[in-house]
């Protein structure tokens, strides 16, 4: 019997709302700036590169970790700013017309506003349950109050920075989670590291001591770091298909990154499958043509 889901935050409970170009350009074209349209794709190749180089925004715990993305904020709490700001400027480098001396000039406040926006944006026309920047996917707030009457316990982990609880309060979810929300810059780790799923699970533990790791299913869609990361830590691996791809696309995916498909894996299309004991049904791999 599963007794908690914990869930992966962007692709799963919400998604940027519009494009990351549109809401980029929404920003910056008030100081000026226009960015190209291929900022979409540069943005995941960007944010890929810099991950690699500095994990857990210049926060990781293993590797390079030398302060030079570290960032505090008055409170003394992690802040990822400094890592943003960069990224930002690599953005600008690439998807703009812009020479880096004027890239260089541009004012500290513009990328703090941008920064701002992607988080509780205290200073926009947002209501509790809206974002201007993010929105919730239409079945994830009735599928998390049934959750929460039926006793089940809930959580999340990202490879988010200290802007995620904000957002969550923001989109009015966050009292759902008991506190149990993990994110590579509190823990120091990133998906599929499995010491930000024991993160996750020790808060489990101080709710009900009682737990164990094959009572939890992880709800993700990314394949590695979701699907192959819960399932290597003892989590049910649950595989959220919101693009709709068949199960062979889904295995080419594995193949693909030269990964085992796991002998436990879950997969949906919507969280309010999540809501029958029924959907624990594991896809075998039989069923997949090699």
């Amino acid at each position: 019997m599963h007794r908690a889901i914990i869930f992966d935050a962007t692709g799963t409970l919400f998604k940027v709302r519009g494009t990351i170009s549109g809401n980029y350009n929404k920003v910056f074209s008030q100081h000026g700036i226009k960015l190209n349209k291929d900022i979409d794709n540069n943005f995941l190749k960007q944010f890929s590169k810099l991950s690699k180089e500095y994990p857990s925004y210049g926060f990781s715990v293993e590797e390079n970790n030398d302060g030079r993305y570290k960032s505090l904020t008055a409170n003394g709490e992690k802040n990822a700013f400094l890592w943003w700001n960069k990224l930002m400027k690599n953005l600008l480098a690439s998807s703009s017309n812009l020479t880096n001396e004027q890239i260089d000039q541009i004012p500290l406040t513009t990328y703090k506003e941008l920064y701002n926006k992607f988080g509780m944006d205290v200073g926009g026309e947002n209501k509790i349950g809206q974002h201007n920047f993010w929105e919730i996917y239409p079945e994830v707030k009735p599928t998390l109050n049934k959750l929460k009457e039926d006793g089940c316990y809930l959580g999340v982990i990202s490879n988010f920075d200290e802007r995620l609880t904000p957002i969550l309060r923001q989109l009015d979810i966050d009292n759902l989670f008991q506190n149990n929300v993990t994110t590579s810059i509190d823990c120091g780790y990133q998906k599929p590291h499995q010491k930000i799923f024991q993160h996750s699970f020790d808060k489990l533990l101080t709710i009900d001591p009682t737990l164990k790791k094959e009572e939890i299913i992880y709800v993700g869609d990314n394949i590695k770091k979701d699907v192959i990361g819960s399932n290597d830590f003892g989590f049910t691996p649950c595989l959220i298909n919101r693009n709709d791809h068949t199960n062979d696309e889904i295995f080419s995916q594995f193949k693909d990154n030269s990964l085992l498909v796991p002998q436990k894996l879950v997969i949906i299309k919507s969280l309010f499958e999540t809501l029958s004991y029924g959907f624990i049904v594991y896809v075998s791999v039989q069923n997949f043509k090699t």
